[in-house]
């Protein structure tokens, strides 16, 4: 079509290579599953906005993750600048406290259960557990901060999911089968980028470092 001719569509060649690629990938990440147990690292973020063709100023902050053997998950998303905001999930329970306005929101697990999977989108999981929710494919190879990364485009394919992420794009650094950055696309074409760095995969992380002390006096709001 139209289209295929101003992009160029895929020779049958090109996309076996790719099809190869996309399965050697998969395959390590398989690999890196099953003895995954914790993940951590530092990360800035920032948010683009399509309408003003502009990025917001950038977050700073920390991420843990731990999955323990009977598959649930625990999880600390700090943002420690400028402004600070914690996101922990423990149990069955999500909790957002922001220390700066004293507010605190609670949500179930299940409720938010797409925050987890994408915040932690190809980390320790496998590959079939990823095929069930996405359409998969690989987009090649890109060096970022000198190291190179496999680019892997998730399309959601719940059409609930697809109505507020139109596609998420995932950098896998060759070296670690571990996560580089993350592009979190929306209907709109706005999208939020987040890069990580000092990634430690299977690494002690603290129980504390998943607890949520929310002071007295803070109100909770549920969700």
């Amino acid at each position: 079509g139209i289209l295929e001719l101003c992009l160029g569509a895929p020779g049958p060649a090109q996309q076996g290579t790719k099809d190869g690629e996309l399965a050697r990938i998969l395959g390590r990440m398989d690999a890196v599953s099953k003895g995954f147990r914790s993940f951590r690292a530092n990360f800035s973020q920032k948010q683009y906005t399509a309408v003003l063709r502009e990025f917001s100023a950038p977050d700073a902050g920390e991420f843990y993750y731990a999955r323990a053997k009977d598959g649930s998950v625990r999880m600390r998303h700090e943002i420690v600048s400028p402004g600070k905001r914690i996101l922990t999930i423990q149990g069955d329970t999500l909790t957002v406290y922001r220390p700066s306005i004293k507010e605190a929101q609670t949500a179930s697990r299940e409720k938010m259960r797409d925050v987890v999977g994408y915040l932690a989108l190809g980390i320790g999981e496998s590959s079939a557990r990823l095929r069930e929710k996405f359409d998969i494919s690989y987009k090649g190879a890109e060096t970022l901060d000198g190291v190179r990364c496999a680019v892997l485009v998730f399309v959601p394919k719940e059409a609930k999911t697809k109505s507020y992420v139109a596609s998420i794009t995932l950098w896998l650094k060759e070296s670690t089968t571990t996560p580089a950055q993350y592009k979190f696309e929306e209907p709109s074409e706005d999208y939020l980028l987040i890069r990580f760095s000092q990634e430690k995969i299977n690494t002690p992380i603290p129980d504390s470092k998943f607890e949520q002390k929310i002071p007295k006096g803070v109100p909770i709001l549920r969700l």
